[in-house]
């Protein structure tokens, strides 16, 4: 039994240690080879809200393809590898535990939305996935995690933007707030931040309707609004189901003000809508394709190369915009790339300039959320697009 049971106890003690280690020994060298990075990505390509996640994936390949065509980086091409996620949070987890355990990629540049995010907390911590996602909420980086950075203004701030521009340039008598949203977390985050903003103006809200992600239809949203008075909507839901509202609207002959924040606002809204659309206002952290700046321009350059025009939404340039903000990351990391060299080169940039494309960024060891600057942009109809209504703002301290 002696020599067995010393055999079995050292199974059992090389087994804990592989099961300890494992965190670890995925991270180092993984996705990286002489002469190519492997990285992955977890965006809904299918369903109710594909509109969402293409147009991103989209940008962010055309812009690694653009690096790649330009000589890499450090000698190293970049290979980018998409999961569809459906916009589920349980399809996002088994994407994301795919991508590191099977395709072992370097890291996940994004793990989806919210909601996605959160069901993926202890991967992301457990296989040190260095990653932006599109998710905003603010318990991602107060307290800090070390391995999440801000893709751009935090849902809060965005609303206080909004609420903030209600109050000062609204031409409008009588204000009073109905705000649609969804069950989604975010969702639950906007309609907290609008209350608690329009409290300090004191701007009544009115209506607190909640509108499903995959609706088509809102007719007992929008005769619930119409009832209770409300003049100005916020909206707290993605591009589609806004889309779904404002065509109700207009079937009810009902014209409020309409507000969405950054996930309700692209080109696509007004193209979809029509006249409907005349009456809305989206924020955004993202430049717009019509502006003059090197960003811009190169956003237009790539996407008439792979002939994205057609698609072409703010959610192209964001996706333009991630990839930019890694390939800065890994020309700072130089040839030692790993997930950890390139977390601390993230944190390395102070006022990064990515030609108009976001405001500038910063990210350190203290803190991985970006500026709090938010530009508004309203609806031409005639354009088929949204334009600047403001340049970048900030939410006012009250």
């Amino acid at each position: 039994m002696g020599r067995n049971g010393s055999a079995v106890r050292s199974l059992i003690l090389a087994g804990l240690f592989i099961l300890l280690t494992a965190g670890v020994a995925l991270a180092d060298g993984r996705g990286v080879t002489d002469d190519q990075v492997e990285l992955g990505f977890v965006l809904v390509k299918t369903g109710p809200v594909a509109a969402l996640g293409i147009p991103q994936g989209d940008g962010m390949i055309d812009y690694m393809n653009y690096i790649n065509d330009n000589g890499g980086i450090h000698g190293r091409k970049i290979k980018m590898l998409w999961e569809d996620d459906g916009f589920e949070a349980p399809k996002s987890v088994a994407a994301v535990k795919k991508l590191i355990t099977r395709d072992k990629v370097l890291t996940i540049m994004t793990t989806g939305g919210t909601n996605q995010t959160i069901a993926n907390m202890k991967n992301i911590d457990r296989y040190q996935i260095v990653n932006i996602p599109n998710a905003m909420a603010l318990e991602f980086f107060d307290p800090l995690n070390p391995y999440i950075f801000a893709l751009g203004a935090l849902y809060e701030w965005q609303y206080q933007v909004i609420v903030d521009y209600i109050n000062d340039d609204l031409k409008m008598e009588d204000k009073k707030i109905g705000v649609v949203y969804t069950k989604k977390e975010y969702g639950k985050k906007g309609l907290d931040a609008i209350k608690k903003r329009a409290a300090k103006y004191n701007i009544p809200v009115v209506a607190e309707l909640v509108l499903p992600t995959g609706a088509v239809d809102a007719s007992s949203q929008v005769l619930a609004l119409k009832e209770s008075g409300a003049n100005i909507v916020i909206t707290c839901d993605v591009l589609p189901p806004i889309i779904s509202f404002l065509k109700t609207a207009e079937k009810y002959n009902y014209w409020p003000q309409v507000f969405g924040f950054n996930w309700a606002t692209a080109d696509l809204l007004v193209k979809a809508c029509g006249p409907a659309a005349k009456n809305y206002i989206g924020a955004g952290f993202v430049g717009s394709w019509t502006d003059d700046t090197p960003g811009i321009k190169l956003v237009r350059e790539i996407a008439a190369k792979n002939n994205r025009q057609p698609k072409l939404t703010s959610l192209y340039i964001g996706g333009i915009g991630v990839s930019m903000l890694f390939a800065e990351a890994m020309k700072k990391a130089g040839r030692d790339l790993t997930p950890e060299t390139l977390k601390k080169a993230l944190e390395t940039f102070r006022e990064f300039d990515t030609g108009g494309i976001f405001p500038p960024v910063t990210y350190t060891d203290k803190s991985h959320a970006p500026a709090k600057k938010v530009k508004l942009f309203k609806a031409d109809v005639e354009k088929k697009c949204l334009v600047p209504l403001t340049d970048w703002r900030s939410p006012k301290d009250l």
